[in-house]
């Protein structure tokens, strides 16, 4: 914090602009510049915060600005790097390792994706149905489903080079939900929803639309500003704050937060069953107005999930 102090000394009035920093838990440091023997003017104090904090820069009691809003600088430059060994790792892989790596990609996705929201197909039940065409005995037709239409989804997304609007994301939700027990398809809910465990709830449905309409709004405001991560992540939280649909929100939701990735030459990723816990708490902390938690969490699950591939390189 930045205060004014006044000091006397010898019957003369010496004034410093002056500010406190945290070096450990219980330990500050105190840099302080001197402003003359009358209180400073705002140019006066403005000047000296900058020379305060040059001065704590060089005595490595703060870490510089980030150039991203979100993000650190050391974060957005591991994400660079992995997007950069991820490009050359894949092109080393021809034909029929980029076949095998993108079915191994989407069975993972799929059944991370459907069971976090509750479908029953284990991780070999699913790569049974999306890879051998077989369906597991004692599948249900919703959650068997579910899964041929997380792949088809997929195949869609890869294929789309238009922008984010409301036509892209009704699609989505139509591929990810026809054929279940979803009630309306490609649509927005007609009716108020609450989310399991959650004490956020979301907008009535007469809200949605216009709620929606500022969420396109806050997308093209931000898609060149954000770095995609960040763009991704939030823009992932804004669309399960609102719940615009009946069914599918979180699907759908991790569905664009990929395809943005994928636009911007980052490997897609997906939030792993075990790792539930985390991902709500991440996500409910957007819903206190901390967008910041899924930003960083998203660029952990990232860096982890493909640092093998930079291992290999």
């Amino acid at each position: 914090m930045v205060y004014l102090e006044k000091i006397e000394r010898v019957g003369k009035t010496y004034y410093y602009v002056t500010k406190n920093f945290r070096i450990s838990d219980k330990k500050w440091k105190k840099i302080r510049k001197y402003v003359g023997d009358k209180p400073p003017t705002k140019e006066q104090t403005k000047k000296a915060i900058v020379e305060i904090e040059k001065e704590a820069l060089k005595k490595g009691f703060m870490k510089p600005a980030s150039k991203y809003t979100y993000l650190s600088d050391e974060e957005a430059e591991k994400l660079q790097d992995l997007k950069e060994v991820f490009k050359e790792w894949y092109e080393k892989l021809g034909a029929v390792g980029k076949k095998k790596y993108e079915e191994d990609f989407v069975v993972r996705f799929t059944y991370n994706s459907n069971a976090i929201e509750g479908n029953r197909l284990s991780l070999r039940e699913t790569s049974m149905i999306l890879t051998e065409n077989i369906i597991p005995a004692g599948a249900t037709p919703n959650d068997y489903n579910e899964a041929i239409n997380s792949k088809d989804c997929y195949e869609f997304m890869k294929e789309y080079n238009g922008e984010f609007n409301q036509k892209f994301l009704l699609k989505i939700h139509e591929l990810l939900t026809k054929n279940t027990n979803c009630k309306i398809v490609g649509n927005y809910r007609d009716h108020e929803v609450r989310i399991s465990g959650s004490e956020w709830i979301p907008p009535t449905h007469e809200k949605v639309k216009e709620e929606m309409r500022r969420i396109f709004q806050w997308y093209y405001s931000n898609r060149k500003k954000l770095h995609p991560v960040e763009l991704g992540a939030i823009l992932h939280n804004k669309l399960v704050r609102i719940h615009p649909f009946a069914d599918g929100n979180g699907r759908t939701s991790r569905v664009i937060m990929n395809w943005i990735s994928m636009k911007n030459n980052f490997p897609m990723f997906f939030i792993e069953l075990r790792d539930k816990i985390k991902y709500y708490d991440a996500v409910e902390e957007g819903d206190k107005g901390n967008d910041e938690a899924i930003v960083h969490y998203i660029a952990k699950v990232l860096m982890e999930q493909h640092t093998f591939k930079s291992e290999m390189n």
